[in-house]
């Protein structure tokens, strides 16, 4: 499981459980959203979490602060500069510094696609097991309805979605898309049980079949050029930042998601640069939290008994950062500086009520934020306005202890599987996504497609 699984998998918006994605046997029938099982907006603990209840005004993606300072990030890609990385603004160059493996000129910035809507647009998940994944389930109805009402789709929905991680397995995921071409989707999101392993399918979709394929939050394979990634790599600012509050020296543990998975690679990889910043920083120590709050409680606590040494932070790889929390306070021990990567409405709750004797950093997206990009992204596509990357990597909403009260709720227990607030639009606005596509503006109306992806923008005077 990847990254969308690592970050929202578990609990934690997903950046979640991959390792119970790993077995999965049957294939969920293709249907439409009210077959799928899924999507109330109900999480697996009862809570519900309207849009209505998602309205504070957000403070706006971090900002990569890139540099050789201790608490800056050390940038560690990608790996062909030379190419459409050697083309972006210097700001957008800091984003994806952070992302290791090459990045490739989108086949889609040049690729036409000929139908016209309204089209059929299909969704892909691993079995829905917390808020993240409902939220996500939730905003890409609405998001489908409210085209639906613009003439830009028709139908409904098309869901795969298993009743559980157990029963989400890349072979059932490449049968789903397989199946959802031969019903004439135009268009899939998927949350992939294992981008690699089905990227080669993914591939001959976008190229043969002319169907594009949205990663929700994933990166790509390796040479994946056909599938475009809508990515927030959200742990860069949150690992910098404790770095920083540490103020260069002391100790820290290192949570990691699932030993051998892609993603914990690339994330252990980015922690292990930006500590070379920080000759004073000591590393005392590495264990596995597999993405789930219980997991991390459990090996934390062990570390903690044999290691009775002054821990001074916490670098984990995301969504566990409750399961850090109360290994600290079970064990009676003082909770250092945890960074909150992907964090929940009860990690920030925790944190508020504390908010006058400890800091930390977060990065978050809620599901919300992630059905609307995942969404829109993909109307754009089918619109021709032409991605200019296969990865369009999108900073998260950063927080800290200046603008922790604009989304942190009081009063909610630590293992609360709320997400934080924050309107759809928090992690990328149609003026962020603009950024990533050559032609701007939102789809609103079939009148929004552009008859050739290749054309240039006309100028402020010819229009």
């Amino acid at each position: 499981m990847e990254r969308s699984k690592w970050r929202r998998l578990l609990g934690r918006p997903a950046l979640a459980t991959l390792a119970a994605a790993a077995a999965l046997t049957t294939v969920a029938a293709c249907g439409s959203s009210d077959d799928d099982g899924g999507g109330s907006g109900t999480a697996a603990g009862g809570q519900t979490q309207s849009t209505e209840e998602i309205n504070v005004k957000p403070t706006g993606a971090a900002k990569m602060e890139v540099g050789t300072q201790c608490g800056q990030s050390v940038p560690v890609g990608p790996a062909n500069k030379d190419g459409v990385y050697a083309q972006m603004p210097q700001e957008l160059q800091d984003v994806y510094s952070s992302y290791p493996g090459e990045i490739f000129e989108s086949p889609w910035a040049t690729r036409k696609i000929d139908k016209k809507p309204p089209w059929k647009i299909g969704y892909i998940t691993v079995g829905v097991s917390n808020q993240y994944q409902n939220n996500v389930l939730k905003q890409l109805k609405e998001e489908f309805a409210e085209a639906k009402k613009n003439g830009l789709v028709e139908g409904e929905l098309v869901t795969n979605i298993p009743p559980s991680l157990a029963q989400s397995t890349p072979e059932s995921q490449i049968a789903a898309m397989k199946q959802m071409v031969q019903q004439g989707v135009d268009a899939i999101i998927i949350n992939p049980a294992d981008s690699v392993a089905e990227s080669a399918t993914m591939e001959e979709l976008g190229e043969k079949e002319g169907v594009p394929v949205i990663l929700a939050d994933v990166p790509p394979a390796p040479d994946g050029k056909w599938q475009t990634s809508t990515w927030t790599q959200n742990q860069v600012e949150t690992d910098a930042g404790v770095l920083k509050l540490m103020g260069g020296k002391g100790k820290v543990l290192i949570v990691r998601g699932i030993a051998g998975n892609q993603n914990d690679k690339v994330l252990y990889n980015q922690k292990i640069q930006n500590l070379k910043n920080c000759p004073d920083i000591e590393v005392v120590g590495t264990v596995y939290g597999n993405w789930d709050n219980g997991t991390a409680k459990q090996v934390v606590s062990q570390f903690l008994a044999s290691h009775p040494g002054k821990i001074d932070a916490v670098l984990q790889d995301g969504g566990m950062a409750a399961g850090v929390i109360q290994a600290f306070e079970s064990r009676g021990i003082e909770v250092p500086i945890v960074g909150m990567e992907q964090c929940t409405a009860g990690d920030l709750s925790w944190w508020l009520e504390r908010k006058d004797t400890y800091k930390t950093v977060a990065g978050c997206i809620n599901g919300l934020q992630g059905g609307y990009v995942y969404f829109q992204t993909a109307l754009r596509i089918l619109a021709n306005k032409g991605p200019k990357y296969n990865i369009l990597s999108m900073p998260a909403v950063a927080i800290d202890n200046t603008n922790l009260e604009a989304y942190a709720q009081p009063g909610l227990p630590l293992t609360s599987d709320l997400e934080l607030p924050g309107p759809k639009t928090a992690w990328c606005d149609n003026e962020c996504l603009d950024t990533y596509f050559n032609h701007p503006g939102p789809v609103e109306s079939p009148d929004d497609v552009v008859d050739d992806p290749t054309a240039s923008e006309p100028s402020e005077e010819e229009d």
